[in-house]
């Protein structure tokens, strides 16, 4: 296996990130190779990523490190990657892995991963073309702090993409932030952009503490007035908010508005199948609430013993 670079063009930009224009040639190994032998897959996989500059680590995903092997070969397998998001066949896929069922939106994260890692190499490995002579490749002068990415994190915040130039719209604007639609290659990506000004995270920490006493404040009511009246049930949406709010909170303190646009953003790219989790616990805590209330009905109805 041997590759060869060849720099063209550097610039430098205000944000004293280096951009460079590289020419790649790289010596094709054979795909049948490449399936059947998982460590030959990784050696040309690091290969490529030292030949384009670009980072390169194995992600986590429920705990384990995720088999970029076996996603290549089940990718490919389908006809690539366009086949595959154009047949919608990632549930496919996600079932070969059985993650756990506490992965969510184990599609979403899967496409962003073979984007960022495994795009480029199916190009030469699988359908045996050469890259383009131009790609860009960003050299950041200070490089970012190595952590491991869990499909908890947030796909979209995913270092690979950070100084990529991309073509897109502004959907709509909201507060410190636009809903936007931007194109990577033959494929169209909805999302949101986010700036929160330093006055306005200023602001937002005074009053997060405030709701929260107010919060704490009303709880301490609610339970003077009636310590046996029923917790109120919470709707599937509720239950899928809380799971994430813990965790973005520590990311976003004091952002208790971008928390929730965050999670409704989130909510809105999950399938009908992974929203239906979330609904049908709803249901059941709905059902819960019914059976409690009568009881406390039945309870508050009776005549008191003096």
């Amino acid at each position: 296996m041997s590759t060869a670079t060849t720099p063209t063009t550097a610039t430098t930009s205000p944000s004293s990130s280096l951009a460079v224009a590289v020419a790649v040639a790289v010596v094709v190994a054979p795909y049948e190779q490449i399936a059947e032998n998982a460590q030959l897959f990784m050696d040309t996989l690091l290969d490529l990523h030292k030949s384009l500059g670009t980072k390169f680590a194995v992600p986590i995903m429920g705990g384990k490190a995720l088999d970029l092997h076996r996603l290549f070969v089940e990718v490919t397998a389908r006809g690539g990657l366009e086949k595959v998001i154009r047949n919608r066949q990632w549930k496919e896929i996600i079932a070969v892995f059985s993650f756990p069922s506490t992965i969510t939106n184990a599609s979403f994260v899967l496409r962003k991963y073979y984007l960022s890692l495994l795009n480029h190499y199916e190009q030469v490995y699988y359908f045996r073309r050469q890259l383009p002579p131009s790609v860009q490749v960003q050299a950041a002068t200070t490089p970012p702090e190595e952590k491991s990415t869990d499909a908890n994190q947030l796909p979209g915040s995913s270092e690979i993409w950070t100084g990529r130039w991309v073509t897109g719209s502004i959907d709509g604007k909201f507060d410190n932030g636009y809903l936007v639609t931007v194109s990577l290659g033959s494929e169209k990506l909805k999302g949101v952009l986010y700036h929160t000004p330093v006055e306005t995270q200023r602001h937002n920490n005074a009053k997060s503490s405030t709701v929260a006493r107010r919060r704490n404040r009303k709880r301490s009511r609610m339970a003077a007035r009636d310590p046996f009246h029923p917790k109120p049930n919470r709707s599937g949406y509720n239950f899928f908010y809380s799971e994430h709010y813990a965790r973005l909170k520590s990311l976003h303190r004091g952002q208790e508005k971008t928390i929730s646009t965050r999670i409704a953003h989130l909510w809105s790219k999950l399938t009908e199948a992974e929203k239906q989790v979330y609904q049908e616990k709803g249901v059941q805590d709905k059902q819960r609430y019914n059976c409690e209330m009568l009881e406390y009905n039945k309870s508050s109805s009776a005549p008191k013993l003096k």
